[in-house]
């Protein structure tokens, strides 16, 4: 959704489903959304303009112990602040602090909102996806997956490694 900066007046009240069709992919990874719903206020304050308000849907992942695709649900909040490119400190090397993470510099006249609220998405999914906590993953010997059955593997590490630390060790 595009936003024209000289059309907000003091507080605007914006609301829609994010559009996922430019949004598919995780580094490379197919990635199903449901519809990611969105409430946002966008308030002006002279030069600065703030976002903020929540984020809702679901993702479906691969979980990273068993692959099995799963339901990740999202309930997250935005809070950023953008700032016109003209008030950028033009300084060689600057250090950043926690507050200026939260920072965007736009140029122009238009705030396509539908990247910042993907990069919010992205960054609420765990690097790790897991179908959940106690997920016990695939057997490293027969590869069946141990939250479905128990497999019958020998629990013994008699590999060529195992067997060349052993005989370091002694």
């Amino acid at each position: 959704m595009i936003i024209k900066i000289s059309e907000i007046e003091h507080h605007n009240a914006v609301s829609g489903i994010l559009d996922d069709v430019n949004y598919r992919h995780i580094e490379g990874e197919p990635t199903v959304f449901s519809p990611i719903s969105y409430a946002l206020t966008i308030t002006k304050f002279d030069d600065l303009i703030s976002i903020k308000g929540t984020i809702n849907g679901e993702v479906t992942l691969i979980c990273a112990k068993c692959l099995e695709k799963f339901i990740l649900p999202l309930n997250t909040t935005i809070d950023i602040e953008l700032v016109p490119k003209k008030l950028t400190p033009h300084v060689a090397e600057l250090e950043l602090k926690s507050d200026d993470l939260d920072v965007y510099y736009i140029d122009g006249d238009e705030i396509d909102i539908d990247p910042l609220i993907y990069e919010e998405i992205v960054l609420n999914i765990p690097i790790k996806p897991l179908c959940h906590d106690g997920c016990k993953g695939l057997c490293d010997v027969c590869g069946k997956n141990k939250n479905i059955e128990e497999c019958t593997c020998s629990k013994n590490s008699n590999t060529l490694l195992a067997e060349k630390l052993k005989s370091f060790m002694n």
